[in-house]
Parts: C-alpha cells; sequence; structure tokens
C-alpha cells in the first residue's frame, strides 16, 4: 500500500453510563490529517497512540456535549441519524419495536410529593371529633385538684398551606444553554461590519453535530435569533439562538443550493418551534468540509440574494478542520465581508 492511499482508522465507542449497549463512531483520518494536541498541531503521521486516545477521549466528549441536549425530534429530523424505539419486557428484553413514539409519554423522575406534617395531621383529626351527641358528664372531684379545665368542642380550622404546584421534574440548565460567544466590538475596530454577531453555545454545538456528520460532502441550514434591533452606533446585534437543518439541498462543487422544498421545510420548522414569531432567521450556515471558510460565487449569489436584510450573517464551517468564520454586510450594504468574531476559549479556537 502506498503511502498516498494509506489511512488511519480510529473507532471510538460511546457508552452510557450503567448500560451495556453502546454507538460506534468510525473516523478515518488520512496522513495529511493534522491532530490538535494540547496547544499545538502534529501531522498524524507523528502522533503517538497515546496521542490519539487522548484525541479519541476528546472527541467523545465534545459528542457527548453535543448531543446531551438535542431533543429526539431534532435528532429523527437530521437525515443522518435514524431512531428506534423499541418495547421491552419485565426481562429487559426487546419485544416490538414502537412505529408512534413521538406521540408518547414519558414519567421523569421526582421528589416524593411533601407529606402533611404531623401537626396537621393531628389538627385534622381534632377537627373531625365532635362527637354528635355530648358525652356523660363525668362526677365532680371531692376535692379540688389542679388539673387542665376541659376543652370544650370546638371546630378547628387548620392554617392552609399554599397549594404545591404538579409535580414536576427538575430541571438544572446545562452550561450549554447560558454561555454566549462572541463579543461588542468597538466601532473603529469593527472593519465597516453592519453587526455584532453573538452566538449561543447550544446553536453552536448544534451546527458543528451537523457538519460532522458528513466530511465528505456539504451541509446546510439557517441560524434562528430575536429579531435584530439597530444600536445608537447605526449596528445590529445578531443573537444566534437556534438553527434549523436544511433538508432537499442540492451541492454543486464548493456551494451548496437551497431547493423551494428545502426552504419550505425550514419555514414550516422555524413557524413549529416559535409559533409567537419571537424569532427570525437571522442568516444560514454550511460546510466545507477539508477546503477551508470562504463564500464562492454561488455562496455569495445565496447571500445576496436570499439572504437580504442587512443584519443577515453567514456562517461557514470545515469539519474536518475544525475551524469556521462568519461573513456579514458591510454598512453600505454593498460587500459581504469576512467578521471578526471574537471567539472565547471555550470554544477552542474557531471551532
Amino acid at each position: 500500500m502506498t503511502e498516498s492511499t494509506t489511512t488511519y482508522v480510529a473507532q471510538i465507542s460511546l457508552s452510557l453510563p450503567g448500560k451495556p449497549d453502546t454507538a460506534t463512531a468510525i473516523v478515518t483520518l488520512a496522513p495529511a490529517d493534522q491532530l490538535t494536541v494540547g496547544q499545538t498541531a502534529k501531522p498524524l503521521s507523528d502522533c503517538t497512540l497515546a496521542e490519539l486516545a487522548a484525541y479519541g477521549r476528546t472527541l467523545e466528549a465534545e459528542v457527548w456535549d453535543t448531543y446531551e441536549a438535542i431533543s429526539l425530534l431534532e435528532l429523527r429530523d437530521a437525515a443522518e441519524i435514524g431512531i428506534r424505539v423499541m418495547a421491552l419486557d419485565k426481562a429487559g428484553q426487546a419485544v416490538d419495536e414502537v412505529e408512534d413514539w413521538a406521540n408518547h409519554l414519558i414519567i421523569l423522575d421526582s421528589a416524593a410529593a411533601p407529606q402533611p406534617s404531623p401537626v396537621m395531621a393531628e389538627q385534622s383529626v381534632a377537627a373531625e371529633a365532635i362527637p354528635d351527641a355530648p358525652a356523660e358528664p363525668a362526677p365532680e372531684p371531692a376535692a379540688p385538684v389542679p388539673t387542665e379545665p376541659a376543652a370544650e368542642p370546638v371546630t378547628i380550622t387548620p392554617e392552609i398551606a399554599p397549594e404545591a404546584p404538579a409535580d414536576r421534574p427538575t430541571i438544572i440548565p446545562s452550561e450549554a444553554r447560558v454561555r454566549v460567544a462572541g463579543d461588542r466590538l468597538p466601532l473603529s475596530e469593527s472593519g465597516g461590519a453592519a453587526v455584532d454577531i453573538l452566538l449561543d453555545e447550544s446553536a453552536l454545538r448544534a451546527m458543528q453535530a451537523h457538519a460532522l456528520s458528513s466530511l465528505d460532502r456539504e451541509v446546510a441550514g439557517v441560524m434562528i435569533g430575536r429579531r435584530p434591533e439597530k444600536q445608537p452606533d447605526g449596528r445590529y446585534i445578531v443573537h444566534v439562538i437556534d438553527s434549523i437543518v436544511a433538508k432537499h439541498t442540492v451541492m454543486h462543487g464548493a456551494s451548496v443550493t437551497y431547493t423551494p422544498e428545502s426552504w419550505r421545510y425550514m419555514n414550516d420548522t422555524l413557524w413549529e418551534r416559535y409559533p409567537d414569531e419571537s424569532a427570525v432567521m437571522v442568516g444560514w450556515y454550511h460546510t466545507h468540509p477539508g477546503f477551508g471558510i470562504f463564500l464562492s460565487g454561488m455562496d455569495l449569489f445565496i447571500h445576496q440574494n436570499f439572504f437580504t436584510q442587512i443584519w443577515h450573517v453567514a456562517y461557514v464551517l470545515d469539519p474536518r478542520a475544525r475551524t469556521s468564520g462568519f461573513f456579514c454586510w458591510n454598512r453600505q450594504k454593498t460587500k459581504v465581508n469576512r467578521y471578526d468574531f471574537q471567539w472565547p476559549d471555550w470554544a477552542g479556537g474557531s471551532w
């Protein structure tokens, strides 16, 4: 086998804690590929087995971070992912496939409902212990005895505690839902950009996962955010909070084409997720697997003819090089330029 055809295959198995089943991902790497080891990038052929193992562990962690906050419906919408839900018997053996699983409910563990306190229980009993007929009077004692006077029958109205909310699972937000990448650039350093871009980590991880799902062909989608508002300095703040995978796209070399079916699917999905019209398409994203971050002639045509709002932005990801970049209109809306996005440390550079 010649050097030009040599490949390295890394098999990564992902396991759920306490579960015997695993999911296996096969990653094929060529000698020319580089792996990020610590703070440096090394050619694959120079990597030790220990470094490859560390790379596999890092990739596994990234996969879990990416998918743990994605719902099954979102996974089902991804063409590259298949979901099967099986019904199990008491012995844990699969007995039948659940075809309409999306219409089923599950019961999540939650804290037990609060029990009445002993004081409240005693008061309730006392309130119900009033006899229908008076009891026989007790004979008077011969001499006074220092005892508590007999209590007259009274109705005790216990203090009503506020009604407890219905049992519901406690959801602890993950950091992926609160961390935001990007920052506002000083006007003098904005390079004439018409926008400042902020990006929620959950949206970033979803687009990265979509990019990693296909290392040999382009994939695409749109970015969702609140309607951008113009700031006093004339720029708009574009805050990406969500993304929608584009289905039914057509690939042409280094570019991707959205078909009418693509637009229909994305608009329908946007309406389903945000029926109150609280979010809009603020831009689009697509991948360049292995050939860099730029906008091709067809990409520019798409942006200039379909993303015509001055605050519309484009995002390009290269899943092979694990890098990405934003593009936006200038303030005169005469040209689409690269945007100097401010990447935080936790985002791993530009990825």
